[in-house]
């Protein structure tokens, strides 16, 4: 709180100083400095304070005792307030330019009256520039700016230590990253859907990590391996003796382990209807009573749910909520299937096979047939099914280099990649250029590396490279 200047000059008894000590009270925030100048009635300038000298490059005492209006006709002040204050006889908040390089200072003016109304002094304060607030202002914004880059680029990185399951190169997913990082911060209740096996639980856990409760416990619950009749107290917790079997020190509930972080309610169509009912209930008050308790607990955690289910045509049904499924339904993430972003299914592979290589012990690489055989695949069960495809080749395989040969037998019969026959249309050197094509790919699908397609082809292994490259779009294994 700024501290009231000391007046510059006494005053005589009969002046109203109600105005001056209106302007000059704490309370007033136009008063954020102490350069002051006092005047009487006719301009003529009586004292100004040290600050106001130093502050605006006066000489000391140049300007005591000269007239305001003198000064405003020589562009000392424009415009002088002085001068406008004894002209108008009224308060004046403005704008000035003073000693001709300050520009846009802020000023206030006051008349002082004595008892008779007449004028006899003027005092003018000068406050923070308009540059000052304009910088202020700039500051500010450029803060905000930063602060939003920062919060981003903390979520980036905290993306980055999540669960090596979160690869991706397709669109789709890149947007979903951008909702994800958009929203980790706050406290909305989020619906993850999508087909069983897409990676609701990765994503989940991934919000966790990029939100500020990362330090926090994730609680994750299935809600299909809860058995009905234990889902009330799993979730919500009891109290000791609250049913027969139940532990002598009662026991504390997944949504209170949750307290502080975040609680995953995964496949949440399958929650019966009174525990839908109770999980309504903690949504809006956010307190949970324990079975056979009688205190209300508060807790404060975030809600992530996931469904592999329509749950609107479940509310249709009947079979859930509505009241719920809108309270649940603030932000939607849906994940799209694995076949519908083809675009994954290598960086996914690569990633899934490097990660069972190091738990196994083992060093393996896949062919560039496999590989084309995964990317046309339509996985029905998903990144799970991919996970669980490269876990058994990790194991299972003994050569260095996995081929189609080492899929499992429910894999024989699926299409695997499909060359195009060489163009029928076209100049020769066009057709030409594509037969070459077609030769240089089913070579590389066959041999895998440089040096085997350059002894095939009788080539050299820079030719071999340099025409892989441009026909089968990738980098060539040496």
């Amino acid at each position: 709180m700024p501290q009231i200047p000391a007046l510059p000059y006494a005053f005589e008894e009969d002046i109203n100083l109600k105005s001056l000590f209106d302007i000059i009270s704490p309370e007033n925030n136009l008063v954020l400095a102490d350069d002051m100048m006092l005047s009487d009635a006719k301009g003529i300038i009586l004292r100004v304070s040290e600050t106001y000298e130093k502050n605006f490059g006066f000489t000391h005492n140049s300007i005591v005792g000269r007239s305001a209006f003198d000064l405003e006709a020589d562009g000392t002040f424009v415009p002088c307030i002085t001068a406008d204050v004894i002209r108008q006889k009224q308060k004046i908040t403005t704008t000035q330019t003073i000693n001709r390089i300050h520009k846009n200072v802020m000023t206030v003016g006051i008349p002082l009256f004595d008892a008779g109304g007449e004028l006899k002094y003027v005092m003018c304060f000068n406050t923070v520039s308009m540059e000052q607030i304009n910088s202020i202002q700039r500051n500010y914004r450029s803060m905000q700016d930063s602060l939003l880059q920062y919060s981003q680029e903390i979520a980036e990185l905290r993306l980055r230590a999540t669960e090596t399951s979160l690869v991706f190169k397709s669109q789709p997913m890149q947007r979903l990253l951008t909702l994800m990082q958009n929203t980790a911060n706050t406290k909305a209740n989020i619906l993850i859907t999508g087909e069983t096996g897409v990676g609701k639980s990765a994503v989940a856990k991934a919000i966790h990590a990029m939100s500020s409760r990362a330090a926090g416990p994730f609680i994750e619950v299935n809600c299909a391996v809860l058995h009905e009749n234990l889902i009330e107290s799993e979730l919500f917790g009891y109290e000791k003796g609250a049913f027969t079997g139940a532990a002598s020190t009662g026991k504390i509930g997944k949504i209170e382990l949750a307290n502080r972080g975040t609680l995953f309610l995964d496949e949440i169509g399958e929650l019966p209807p009174h525990i839908q009912s109770k999980l309504l209930q903690l949504i809006q008050e956010k307190t949970i009573e324990r079975l056979s308790g009688t205190r209300k607990i508060e807790l404060d955690f975030r809600l992530l749910v996931a469904t592999n289910r329509d749950l609107e045509d479940a509310v249709h049904r009947g079979a859930f909520r509505s009241d719920l499924f809108y309270r649940l339904n603030v932000i939607r993430m849906h994940i799209p299937p694995l076949r519908q972003r083809t675009e994954d299914v290598l960086p996914l592979a690569h990633q899934f096979l490097s990660r069972f290589c190091q738990e196994y012990g083992s060093a393996l690489t896949l062919s560039p047939r496999l590989m084309a055989f995964l990317e046309q695949y339509h996985w029905p069960g998903n990144v799970r099914q991919l996970e669980n495809l490269m876990e058994r080749m990790a194991i299972t395989v003994q050569d260095p280099v996995i081929d189609l040969i080492h899929l499992p037998p429910e894999y024989a019969g699926e299409p695997a990649h499909a060359i195009s026959p060489p163009a029928r249309s076209g100049t020769l050197a066009e057709r030409m250029e594509a037969y070459e094509g077609q030769i240089i790919r089913e070579s590389y699908g066959r041999c895998g590396t440089t040096v085997a397609v350059a002894k095939e082809l009788g080539i050299s292994q820079a030719t071999a490279a340099r025409k892989i490259a441009k026909y089968a779009g990738k980098e060539a294994r040496t």
